[in-house]
């Protein structure tokens, strides 16, 4: 089945996806990815712990946002 990368993104279930399993794999690489991402730039970034909880949550939604884009674009194509 082949939808749109809006259609993909926007759903919760995998069925516009042509292969789910993107989804599956992609997300724990992702989330570690960015997690990995925030807690190295957090420490050097700022000097609150605060802060640096902060940065690492923000890295790992902008790293699930952009991941997932290219995720669904590769499906897509």
């Amino acid at each position: 089945m082949r939808d749109g990368l809006k259609q993909r993104l926007l759903r919760v279930d995998y069925e516009s996806w042509d292969n789910p399993w993107y989804g599956f794999v992609a997300a724990p690489v992702l989330a570690i990815l960015g997690g990995s991402f925030g807690y190295f730039l957090g420490v050097h970034l700022v000097s609150s712990p605060l802060a640096e909880e902060i940065i690492a949550y923000v890295c790992i939604a902008i790293t699930f946002f952009v991941g997932y884009i290219g995720v669904a674009l590769i499906d897509m194509y």
